[in-house]
């Protein structure tokens, strides 16, 4: 038999104590590495996701100014009044809720893009009669022949039964809808700035409340002018501005983005909408801290600029924030 060694080879507890200590500062650092890397990793998605979500809204203020051909609001500067009307601005904390009814300081609306044929019916979706140029005078739309876009509205030119947009308060007075449904910017006064003669009322903004004759020239359509191309001209009421027969059937379509709390809204006609109080309204950015719309009238043209900033706030991270200055029109 074979004795056995007293060196026989082993750990003795310490060892294991001291490895074992070692294992677990270094399963410590392994895992305080690699939370850092998710923690990282988080923080980019959020900062990714809200600048994405402030350049999907911002293209969508964007597109919608460079189809447009009529800037709504702001409106430009009523010598007659004591605040600013051609900036609509607002800010405020992250924290401020959602669906907060404060009303709303900072707004853009323009017309519905002319062009724009959702439900690809051939009519644009702003051809609330479905109204064109009968160019050869045979009752039917040919090719090549052009549609007639808000040619024909009422004396409440967006067809919402209320003064301005609905639901807007389009002068920045602090007050929605106030005074009559004729009174298309909202200041006590109506019908008293045709498409004629440029800014007939003196309060900075241009052809912003006609009557019903759209051209406030006491004629059908244009004066003088065959506008249906029937081979009559002036034919019908003055208020029948398209000479179609029909009167005050075409209304300004409009698109208008808002703040309601903290989120950024959009609202959009719906298809073939009865009149302007027809519309669907829906968030399109969410944890908006600051938001802001110029109106600039183009040095020496009859163009208009607008500048839109949106910043977007996240708790816990720094503003992503865009600005765009575009010409009204500039994409048609």
């Amino acid at each position: 038999m074979y004795a056995r060694s007293k060196h026989q080879a082993g750990f003795t507890i310490v060892e294991l104590l001291i490895a074992l200590v070692i294992a677990t500062m270094l399963l410590t650092a392994m895992t305080g590495l690699i939370d850092g890397v998710f923690e990282t990793r988080d923080d980019t998605v959020v900062r990714s996701t809200a600048t994405r979500d402030t350049r999907f809204a911002m293209r969508r203020m964007v597109t919608a100014v460079l189809g447009t051909e009529r800037l709504l609001l702001p409106l430009a500067d009523n010598p007659n009044t004591n605040w600013r009307e051609h900036v609509r601005e607002e800010t405020m904390p992250a924290s401020t809720p959602e669906g907060d009814s404060t009303l709303a300081t900072a707004v853009l609306a323009v017309t519905l893009d002319p062009s724009l044929d959702i439900d690809a019916d051939g009519w644009a979706d702003a051809n609330n009669d479905k109204d064109y140029l009968d160019l050869n005078n045979n009752a039917s739309r040919d090719a090549g022949e052009p549609e007639r876009v808000d040619e024909d509205h009422d004396n409440d030119i967006h067809g919402d039964g209320q003064a301005g947009i609905i639901g807007v308060d389009d002068d920045g007075d602090g007050q929605a809808d106030e005074s009559s449904g004729n009174d298309d910017d909202e200041d006590g006064s109506v019908n008293e700035d045709g498409s004629a003669n440029g800014d007939e009322d003196n309060d900075g903004a241009i052809d912003e409340d006609p009557t019903q004759d759209a051209n406030d020239d006491g004629a059908p359509g244009v004066l003088g002018f065959d506008d249906d191309y029937d081979g009559t001209i002036d034919e019908g009421s003055s208020d029948d501005d398209d000479e179609d027969g029909l009167r005050s059937e075409d209304w300004f379509d409009a698109v208008v983005f808002f703040l309601s709390g903290s989120t950024l809204m959009e609202r959009q006609p719906n298809l073939n909408p009865a009149d302007g109080t027809d519309y669907t309204e829906y968030p399109i950015a969410d944890n908006v801290t600051h938001f802001r719309v110029e109106r600039i009238p183009d040095t020496g043209k009859r163009s208009v600029l607008v500048d839109i900033t949106l910043e977007i706030t996240l708790p816990d991270f720094e503003p992503v924030s865009l600005n765009a200055r575009v010409r009204v029109g500039g994409g048609s």
